[in-house]
């Protein structure tokens, strides 16, 4: 079971055994965290469906609410671990039965409707549906605290590297690997990349203040702007900006928005984006939009649209 993954547990076990609220001070104490650590796995655990209630003042503290049991009795660690990660990630880490045979202890012990009437399907339409087989070793080395080995395949050719794995990530289908090369900063490798994986090390220590999603979260956005070279002026009308948010999606894109200036009905934008051919992909299926500049990127986008009249007029 990961780190995270027990402690979730943990909090669980220690809440249904207490007849009155605990502090976030003291279970931070008990589970030796910080207190933002605590507040972050209450989050987690009030979207997992537990009732988890929190009372500010003298007296209170955090709880569950009114007589809700923990069906965590009598499950192996394989299947807390295959509920914790959800359906799609656990079938993809050898887990699939694991996680049939927990949703049937759970299911004995609570009556749920969703279970029978939501479905949960992780990737995105048609998309192959990847398994690298360096999973079942990164799990390893994950629930063993080890060192890893490997070769990674990037775009200036494959390279043996030696990481400390932090945590692994589901995008999409697409499986991705937190890790710290020695003596670096943690870094993002795509797993199906990497090949003659194996454990190294008989044990190693992640940094104490490393927050999976936080890294996660920060990485999407500085990713987001590594890629995106070019800043193209937009005049977008107001109708289209829900057109815009799906062509070229992102937090950056929200920025730029908001920071946009309302002329008439329209917005003018400053909007990074990626090189011309993809920029033309992109604000081509944006009705309205006009580019202001850059000019290559303006006629670009007119040969597109003059292409694309030529081969569908009447």
């Amino acid at each position: 079971m990961s780190m995270k993954a027990a402690r979730l547990v943990s909090e669980i076990v220690i809440l249904s055994a207490r007849s009155v609220p605990i502090t976030a001070a003291n279970l931070a104490e008990r589970l030796e965290v910080t207190e933002r650590t605590v507040y972050r796995d209450l989050g987690d655990l009030s979207r997992m469906g537990v009732p988890v209630v929190t009372e500010a003042g003298p007296g209170g503290g955090i709880s569950l609410l009114g007589t809700w049991t923990s069906p965590l009795s009598g499950m192996t660690r394989d299947e807390l671990d295959s509920v914790l990660i959800g359906g799609a990630a656990a079938a993809d880490l050898g887990f699939a039965r694991e996680l049939a045979t927990a949703r049937e202890k759970i299911l004995s012990e609570t009556e749920s409707v969703f279970s029978s009437n939501v479905l949960v399907d992780g990737p995105d339409w048609f998309m192959t549906h990847e398994r690298p087989e360096a999973l079942s070793v990164i799990v390893t080395a994950l629930r063993s605290h080890r060192g890893l080995q490997f070769r990674y395949a990037a775009r200036t050719g494959s390279r043996l590297r030696t990481a400390i794995p932090l945590g692994l990530v589901v995008k999409a289908g697409r499986w991705y690997l937190i890790a710290q090369p020695p003596g670096g900063r943690p870094r993002t490798y795509r797993v199906s990349r990497m090949t003659a994986i194996a454990l190294r090390y008989v044990a190693v220590s992640r940094p104490v203040e490393f927050h999976l999603g936080d890294y996660w979260s920060r990485s999407q956005v500085e990713f987001d702007r590594t890629v995106r070279s070019t800043t193209v002026r937009l005049r977008v009308p107001s109708h289209s900006l829900d057109d815009l948010r799906r062509a070229v999606p992102g937090r950056v894109t929200e920025e730029a928005i908001e920071a946009g200036s309302i002329t008439a009905d329209d917005y003018v934008i400053d909007l990074p984006m990626e090189p011309v051919d993809v920029a033309v992909s992109q604000l081509i299926t944006v009705p309205g939009v006009e580019v202001i500049s850059p000019g290559e990127l303006r006629l670009a986008l007119h040969e597109r649209a003059r292409q694309a009249a030529a081969c569908n007029g009447p």
